[in-house]
């Protein structure tokens, strides 16, 4: 017997305006496919009257679980009760528990319960509220037709606490015997095509397995090669998902960078701090990517002691020492610039590596010689020496070889690291 399937409804006029992000339905869906439960459709409406409505009603006759997000306040364009009523053509109640739960909220923090405030009290006939430990909006469950139906807050914090304390044991309890749970595996590549890379696991994307699927994705140049398996438990899942990567794995030789959901510069940082080492940048067309993405991962500071954005030729000169001689020999995108951008920054920054890029990010200033998309990358290791290499990087548009290049620079740290190491 499959798993059952699932759709996701988020509710708002913010969403569909393009002012909030929907990160609720991405969240769910994830924690959905864990416990073995497919997720169909993502739908997003705005407050519009009648909206949630059309879209449940629709959801109701597909799907055996609806999940919704949004709608729960006490203003009149929280709607997801009253149109939650009427899909099940039944009235609204008041629910004392509600109502207290609501009042306690409050006055834990010295706040004065309003009138409006009833309105979250209402359940419909036939339902059930949920208790929301995390804001002030209860949320609600119910069956509709052969539909199980779950109503949360849109607040990302109050939803994800409730899907945890409310939904989840009421889905396991439900669906026992029929959630088969799902183990993921990512592999990251960098430098293959995506053609070619699928060219390489053909036969893995296309096998009708229904256990384990493989796939792949692409961002700026990083690809992930994701493994997903079902299994009647956790341990048979993982044992699938850990044998289609053993398959995977030889076909992507040194082009696998590293394994795991985090980002790469994620990785790279808890690589570093693992290892009690640090690197600094010094970056020219990237003009400070690589940095900010060191930057935006939890715990840097302990890894990341500084970088410099040396644009021209004299911050090239004057910050890192790069010397005139070349800058005019052979120009500032090319081998010795990038090594000595590399070594320099180490230097300065008293880091165990140093990691140097220049290139051309277009789109003009190409030649026949540096086309647009020429970029020199250096890396200084402290016991390594320096070594330098190029690559020529498709000029999409300037973004995008920005972006490749500096996708390149973390993953030849790693890369460096994991040779160390």
């Amino acid at each position: 017997m499959s798993g059952p399937r699932a759709e996701i409804i988020a509710i708002g006029d913010e969403l569909l305006h393009g002012s909030a992000i929907d990160t609720n339905s991405s969240w769910l869906s994830q924690q959905l496919e864990a416990l073995g439960v497919h997720v169909d459709r993502f739908t997003v409406v705005g407050d519009e009257p009648g909206a949630f409505e059309v879209a449940l009603r629709g959801a109701r006759d597909r799907v055996e679980l609806v999940v919704s997000t949004g709608g729960l306040g006490p203003t009149e364009d929280d709607r997801t009760r009253h149109e939650a009523a009427a899909v099940a053509g039944v009235g609204l109640r008041f629910d004392p528990d509600s109502w207290e739960w609501i009042g306690e909220w409050f006055a834990a923090r010295g706040r004065v319960l309003s009138e409006d405030n009833r309105r979250q009290a209402l359940v419909p006939d036939g339902g059930a509220a949920l208790r929301n430990d995390f804001g002030t909006a209860p949320g609600l469950a119910m069956d509709l037709g052969s539909a199980r139906f779950y109503a949360l807050p849109g607040v990302p914090s109050e939803m994800r606490g409730m899907f945890g304390a409310q939904v989840q044991p009421d889905l396991a309890a439900r669906f026992a015997g029929r959630l088969r749970p799902v183990v993921h595996r990512t592999l990251n590549v960098l430098g293959p095509t995506e053609a070619a890379l699928g060219a390489r696991i053909a036969d893995l994307m296309s096998a009708v397995d229904g256990d384990v699927r493989v796939g792949v994705t692409a961002h700026f140049g990083l690809l992930r090669v994701r493994i997903a398996a079902h299994g009647h438990d956790v341990a048979e899942a993982e044992r699938l998902a850990d044998a289609a990567a053993d398959e995977v794995r030889p076909r992507l030789g040194d082009e696998l960078v590293y394994e795991g959901d985090l980002d790469l510069a994620g990785r790279l940082v808890e690589q570093l701090r693992h290892l009690g080492l640090t690197v600094a940048t010094a970056e020219s067309c990237t003009g400070g990517l690589v940095a900010r993405a060191l930057t935006d991962q939890p715990g840097s500071s302990a890894v990341f002691p500084g970088g410099l954005v040396c644009y021209s030729n004299e911050s090239k000169v004057r910050d890192l020492g790069v010397s005139p001689q070349d800058l005019e020999r052979d120009g500032a995108v090319s081998e010795a610039v990038a090594g000595q951008l590399a070594r320099g920054v180490a230097e300065r920054f008293g880091a165990d590596i140093g990691i140097g890029i220049t290139g051309i990010a277009g789109p003009d200033g190409g030649s026949a010689d540096k086309p647009v998309g020429t970029v020199w990358f250096g890396l200084h290791l402290r016991d390594g020496g320096t070594r330098t290499w190029e690559r020529r990087i498709a000029p999409v548009n300037r973004s995008f070889v920005r972006e490749r290049a500096s996708f390149e620079a973390l993953a030849a740290v790693l890369r460096a690291l994991r040779a160390d190491g």
